[in-house]
Order: C-alpha cells, then structure tokens, then sequence
C-alpha cells in the first residue's frame, strides 16, 4: 500500500512539473506592443515613433519565416528601428542590445 501512495505522490508531481514547464515558453512571445513599450520606457520615444516602430515590429511578426530568415528581417527591423532613432536614442539603443542576454545556440 505504501508503494502505491509513493508512486502514485511521485507521479502526480512529475506532471505538474512537466505542466509548468510547458507552460513557463507562452510567457516568452512578446507582442510588437510589448516591445515597443519597453522601448519607450527606455528611451524616451515619440508618439510618431512608437507608432512606426510599431508597424515595424507588427510586419516581421506577421510573417512566416524559417530560422535564418527571421534572424536577417530581425536585422533589417532593427536597422531600421535605429533609424528613427535621436543619436542620443542611438546610444541608449546600442547599449540596451549589448546588455540583451545572448542565446547559446546549438
């Protein structure tokens, strides 16, 4: 009886876990809002800026992109998201994406 009760405890707490850690990957997708925000809370952006790097985020996340793809669009949109940038804007921008932390990649 007392296996019974053990295995049964110790199942039980794998699927939560496994649970949550299904769960804890939905938190991570950012909506172009959500980025635009935190831009903004940064570096101090305009109402006309927010609006384009907005649309700029809105179209790159619409598109269907294989892996490489999306790494250059991202490079694109960044590129031109620096553009609409004060070169005070610049500085602060540069800085935030060397503080970005890096992904290991595979």
């Amino acid at each position: 009886m007392k296996k019974i009760l053990f295995l049964a405890l110790v199942a039980m707490l794998s699927v939560q876990s496994a649970d949550a850690q299904s769960k804890g990957g939905n938190d991570r997708k950012r909506t172009p809002e959500q980025i635009v925000k935190n831009l903004d809370e940064k570096l101090d952006l305009t109402d006309e800026q927010e609006k384009q790097i907005t649309a700029l985020y809105t179209d790159f996340f619409k598109k269907e992109l294989s892996r490489e793809e999306r790494r250059t669009a991202m490079q694109e949109v960044e590129k031109k998201v620096t553009s609409l940038l004060t070169d005070e804007q610049k500085k602060a921008y540069e800085q935030m994406k060397k503080e970005r932390p890096q992904r290991k990649r595979k």
